[in-house]
């Protein structure tokens, strides 16, 4: 009678235990939610747009560098522009105000000669009406910033129209390797951006589009900084969290590091020959590849989580991992096909480099998600309640994720895809397939045998 009665006493304690566990980490859930909406709420701001865009050129000559902005009107608020009228700028006294915003647009955009940073100086500066395409071409641009300026009776409204500068910076020869980094609006974050052309000696010219607090980009990289350039954006990109959240599930209930790593390395190799495909110059249609990839993802993440509670089999998870890993590389292709602009004439290094770079990152993600259960859950929790809480947890974000990615991935499909659309993504999808379609061929056992389910758990417990 008193063994029958301390049973009942000790799943009492384990549900009481569980929903603790459960409200600190909802809890905890809502506090992040909170700091990450505030830190939106915040950097959004009312008095500026979603987006700022500035436009210039960067021309390197014999002893010196010619860089022509093109600033956003709106952008000059903090600087007190002289008004008349309903909110007109007085030009006839701006050009005080002018000075400083001129002096401050060198320290929007920073240069650098071999390391070395350069000193612009203001050659020339100038409004212009929001109606003005200059900018479309270097020698437009030019001719207007030095040209004659706008009317003094001119109705320019203060946040409409442009703030044209053009600034010199000393320059030891043509041929130097030239660096630049952007720092538009801090409280935009990476929504500020420099949309520049560079146009160098000798050379095709290159567009550019580098968001602010980006960092040092290379505008005529060497191949080794080139390769370092793409291995760390390619590294990073493998930790976005839906990613970080399948990674998770998949391994929760695994104890054996042979067979998920196997399957770490296969999704990686799956991953690299879309990503190069993708990077080769074969188009997908943008808007089906990365809506079917996220959908596939999410609805992948419900399996596994409802999987893990009754009797996971790491085999038939390979073929998941498989098709995730080619439409992953298409997924994140936009990603490489943006930082293409910054590979300069090192195309193949680049491309290569950051193929090494996500394979690397996804296995040092897979080594996180195993760490995770590993070390931080199982001591925590135990072994099989940290599966049921981690399933239950990646469970319930990746039904709100299927909902919103299966309704982006309807809209696609209900504005209608070419049937060479569908034809060009299922070519590059067979190998997946058959890649895939190995884990028929592998053995029962592999992996090992997992965290005992909850249902086994109880049915031992009973059995005591």
């Amino acid at each position: 009678m008193r063994g029958s009665s301390i049973a009942p006493m000790r799943s009492i304690d384990t549900m009481t235990t569980c929903l603790r566990m459960l409200r600190t980490l909802t809890l905890c859930g809502l506090a992040v939610l909170a700091c990450v909406t505030g830190r939106v709420a915040w950097a959004n701001g009312a008095d500026l747009p979603a987006e700022v865009v500035l436009q210039g050129f960067v021309k390197p000559e014999e002893g010196r560098l010619r860089v022509l902005v093109r600033t956003p009107l709106v952008l000059l608020s903090s600087f007190s522009l002289p008004k008349r009228g309903p909110g007109f700028l007085d030009l006839e006294h701006i050009d005080d105000a002018l000075a400083k915003a001129a002096a401050s647009a060198g320290k929007q955009v920073e240069i650098t000669e071999d390391g070395r940073a350069l000193v612009p100086t203001v050659r020339a500066m100038r409004l212009s009406q929001p109606s003005d395409l200059a900018f479309d071409a270097y020698s437009k641009a030019l001719a207007l910033v030095e040209g004659p300026k706008l009317p003094l009776d001119t109705d320019l409204y203060w946040n409409q129209g442009y703030f044209d500068v053009e600034l010199e910076y000393p320059l030891a020869s043509v041929r130097s390797p030239l660096a630049l980094r952007v720092n538009v609006a801090p409280e935009l974050e990476t929504r500020g951006k420099f949309r520049f052309e560079f146009l160098p000696v000798g050379e095709p010219a290159r567009r550019f589009d580098v968001p602010s607090g980006s960092g040092w980009v290379p505008l005529d990289p060497r191949w080794y900084e080139a390769s370092w350039l793409f291995f760390k954006a390619g590294f990073v990109a493998p930790f976005a969290q839906d990613r970080m959240v399948f990674l998770v599930c998949l391994v929760a209930p695994f104890l054996r590091f042979g067979g998920v790593m196997a399957i770490a390395t296969m999704l990686a190799l799956m991953q690299a020959l879309t990503l190069t495909v993708a990077a080769r110059g074969v188009e997908f249609d943008e808007h089906l590849v990365p809506a079917l990839f996220a959908a596939a993802t999410a609805g992948s993440i419900l399996l596994f989580a409802i999987g893990n509670l009754s009797r996971p089999r790491l085999r038939y998870r390979w073929f998941f991992a498989a098709v995730l890993g080619a439409l992953g590389g298409f997924g994140i292709g936009h990603l490489l096909f943006h930082a293409m602009q910054f590979a300069g004439t090192h195309e193949i290094v680049a491309i290569s480099a950051w193929n090494v770079g996500v394979f690397a990152g996804e296995l040092v993600a897979f080594l996180l998600a195993l760490v995770l259960m590993r070390l931080i859950v199982d001591p925590i929790l135990g072994r099989t309640l940290g599966v049921v809480v981690v399933s239950a947890l990646a469970g319930h974000l990746a039904w709100h994720w299927l909902v919103e990615y299966g309704h982006a991935l309807g809209h696609v499909l209900h504005d209608g895809i070419t049937r060479q659309s569908i034809m060009d993504l299922g070519r590059w999808l067979v190998p997946a397939l058959v890649v895939g379609g190995l884990a028929m061929f592998l053995p029962r056992q592999f992996g090992g045998e997992p965290v005992p389910s909850l249902r086994s758990a109880l049915l031992e417990h009973d059995g005591r």
